[in-house]
């Protein structure tokens, strides 16, 4: 991926989720999830020419990296139907304290529909 440049501005544009495909099901967000993607800092121990992007939302437990635009938001749904599978769909006694907090965060924000 060639060096990204301040005229690759539509690169950081933020996504705007509205729904999740989960299985046979859709994780649908009330209003739309809105993730502004940024260019992923160095590592100072190993600097490198590539670029990529990277999404962190800690409140929803999403921390991606990508190449490119299309790339991040697979990876986003993906982080997201892990959460839902791992937390939200699973029953409360089973969850500690920070991963019912997440739950409880995801089921403020959306919910699971057919379809």
């Amino acid at each position: 991926m060639p060096t990204m440049t301040a005229v690759d501005t539509d690169v950081l544009a933020p996504f705007e989720i509205w729904e999740v495909l989960y299985g046979d099901k859709t994780i649908k967000f009330f209003e739309p999830l809105m993730l502004t993607p940024r260019i992923m800092p160095d590592d100072p121990d190993e600097p490198s020419d590539e670029v990529y992007l990277q999404v962190v939302y800690p409140e929803l437990a999403i921390h991606v990296n990508a190449e490119d635009r299309d790339e991040l938001l697979s990876w986003i749904h993906s982080e997201i139907r892990m959460n839902w599978k791992h937390y939200v769909s699973e029953e409360d006694r089973k969850l500690g304290a920070d991963t019912l907090a997440l739950k409880q965060k995801y089921l403020t924000i959306a919910e699971l529909i057919d379809g």
